[in-house]
């Protein structure tokens, strides 16, 4: 009996099953340019109502966790092998995207 490996078999219905999963998995976790956008105007927002509400304290503390997660995943990016623009935009997509799943 000949058995095929590789990529030149058809998949078998379990595969074919966990392909659609990760398909969906995708889609679901994709972030777009523009909601990241919308997440930075809305951690804007955020820190500048923390500043007239709490004051400059607490302004300087959300805003430096902002801009600490945004260090981190630069740095992600950069270890990834991003370079350049193409790292600073991944960063901004790892920490302002959230709003596109709003």
């Amino acid at each position: 009996m000949d058995e095929q490996d590789g990529s030149g078999r058809e998949p078998n219905a379990y595969e074919r099953v966990l392909a659609e999963d990760r398909r969906v998995v995708r889609e679901l976790f994709r972030v777009s340019i523009g909601g990241a956008h919308a997440g930075f105007v809305v951690t804007a927002f955020v820190v500048a109502l923390f500043a007239v509400i709490g004051g400059a304290v607490w302004a300087l503390a959300v805003g430096g966790a902002v801009a600490s997660w945004f260090t981190v995943a630069l740095a992600a990016a950069v270890r990834t092998g991003r370079r350049g623009r193409a790292a600073v935009t991944r960063a901004y997509l790892l920490t302002f995207g959230w709003a596109s799943w709003l």
